[in-house]
């Protein structure tokens, strides 16, 4: 074993779910675990969405070289739960046709009934096998809280808790065993769990995959709150840039172990990229939502094309709220193309020219270097974290102020207007930018994170037990101290009382 390999033991990334299409969070994960298994350590990913969607094609890949997912409620349908002695009474079922009962179905099968309350959200819900049995069954008992009941197939009881994350332990626990293990979580939805999860083996990391900024300068968004506030409860946290690693560090004092790990990128060989003369488009690929704001992209190639500018053709690639308005904003201009998701981004960034990235936020923007690898341009706003570390304006590509939508036009002016051996060189150098998030270099610091964290993690179980004892022997010398304080304040009292009397 080298300095360079994953440390032994079972390793787990921890998620609430994979949606389809999936975005950067999800890919970020999966290539990691990828790279994980092609060196030889095999990576289970733990859902705990209760609706996992039908895994595509891809997953059957990830599988044949040690990536296996999998869901927390399946589990319990196949019995990974042991059973215990302090499962209670099994609840009603609930039934198809009662008012307020619908029932969710996953690839035309049932996987759960939900019974809504008033507010429209779930009351009470039985998790489902495939033959209608009943999984796990979730109730809010008149006094309050929650029961959730684990059931065999023939119905009877087998282990029962009253949080989800009593649930989402014992589940953990069947999979960790006695085992060293190493966890990973990706999701923001589930690491205030993790942070909760303490296990003498295993080794928690949390990975920030967005931006935390608030909307005040020192201020951190309200959905990284519940975990910023708690982040030494994790063994490493781990950023994408060096820039944000600093300013949390500012944030939240010392005692965190902040560590920078990026997003490993696959090259793409020079042989498969196309002939200069055909690489004349931009291109954006992004969640059609309003945080990417792929609106002032449209807007830049709207503007150029109105003022008769280089006939650059906008590749668009994405789903999400905002397409149909996106579509109409750019209705009458031939030279905008919407093409919805895609399964093939690298394809799509080999093809252009440059790409726009014109987010709101980001904390490391991988789809900047998946194109640089394929030596597509960037052109991007000047935003903290993601951009800002990995554009070199001029050299590798362009930063542009945020929001300025006449300066991001100019910019693909520029691009477009660049000798051939200015375009040459620049692509050169955001290829060589991009070979140093190469897997082997990304898989060599997560092995260095990973054995600093279980270090931390042994020297903390250790240093535990004597910082309590010193806490009790603290409190013991100061409830002394109190009490001699209390009998010299007496004694100078009755000095005081006989001094007078002897006046």
């Amino acid at each position: 074993m080298t300095a360079h390999d994953l440390p032994a033991g079972r390793h787990f990334a921890l998620t609430w779910g994979i949606a389809t299409p999936y975005g950067g969070m999800t890919t970020a994960l999966l290539e990691r675990s990828r790279m994980f298994a092609e060196a030889g350590t095999p990576v289970d990913v733990l859902t705990l969405d209760p609706r996992p969607v039908p895994l595509g094609p891809e997953f059957a890949e990830l599988a044949a070289v040690g990536v296996r997912v999998r869901n927390l409620y399946d589990g319990v349908r196949a019995g990974d739960i042991p059973p215990s002695s302090n499962a209670r009474s099994v609840p009603e079922a609930l039934r198809d046709g009662v008012d307020g009962v619908i029932t969710d179905e996953v690839g035309g099968v049932a996987v759960r009934r939900v019974r809504l309350g008033d507010d429209g959200r779930p009351v009470d819900i039985d998790h489902l096998r495939a033959d209608g049995s009943i999984a796990v069954a979730e109730r809010r008992p008149p006094g309050g809280g929650r029961l959730l009941v684990a059931c065999d197939r023939t119905g009877a009881p087998v282990r029962s808790w009253r949080r989800r994350y009593d649930l989402y332990s014992d589940w953990l626990d069947s999979l960790v065993r006695d085992d060293e293990a190493f966890i990973i979580v990706d999701s923001k939805t589930v690491a205030p769990f993790a942070a909760d999860y303490r296990r003498p083996r295993v080794t928690m990391v949390h990975v920030i995959h967005g931006s935390h900024r608030g909307p005040t300068p020192g201020s951190v968004r309200a959905s990284r709150q519940p975990v910023f506030s708690r982040l030494d409860d994790f063994d490493a946290v781990a950023f994408a840039t060096d820039a944000q690693r600093r300013d949390v560090r500012a944030l939240v004092g010392s005692r965190p172990l902040l560590t920078t790990v990026a997003h490993p990128v696959a090259p793409v060989p020079a042989a498969v990229l196309p002939a200069e003369a055909d690489r004349t488009s931009a291109v954006v690929i992004a969640r059609l939502e309003p945080i990417k704001r792929v609106g002032d992209a449209v807007d830049a190639a709207r503007k150029l094309h109105r003022e008769a500018g280089p006939a650059v053709t906008l590749d668009v690639y994405g789903t999400g709220s905002r397409a149909d308005e996106l579509a109409a904003r750019a209705s009458g201009d031939p030279a905008i193309r919407f093409h919805g998701h895609t399964d093939d981004p690298a394809g799509a960034l080999a093809a252009a020219s440059v790409l726009l990235l014109t987010s709101r936020s980001e904390a490391f923007g991988l789809v900047l270097v998946e194109a640089m690898a394929a030596g597509c341009l960037p052109i991007a706003y000047d935003i903290a974290y993601g951009p800002a570390d990995l554009i070199r304006d001029g050299e590798n590509g362009w930063l542009v102020p945020d929001g300025d939508v006449d300066a991001l036009a100019e910019a693909i002016r520029a691009a477009a207007r660049l000798s051939p051996e200015r375009r040459a060189a620049m692509r050169a150098r955001a290829r060589a930018t991009a070979e140093e998030y190469s897997a082997d270099r990304i898989r060599r610091r997560w092995a260095s994170v990973l054995r600093t964290a279980q270090r931390r993690r042994r020297l903390q179980r250790r240093t535990r037990p004597l910082l309590r004892e010193a806490r009790r022997a603290a409190r013991a010398v100061l409830r002394r101290a109190r009490t001699v304080a209390r009998r010299a304040r007496a004694l100078v009292r009755r000095a005081r009382a006989l001094v007078r009397r002897t006046r």
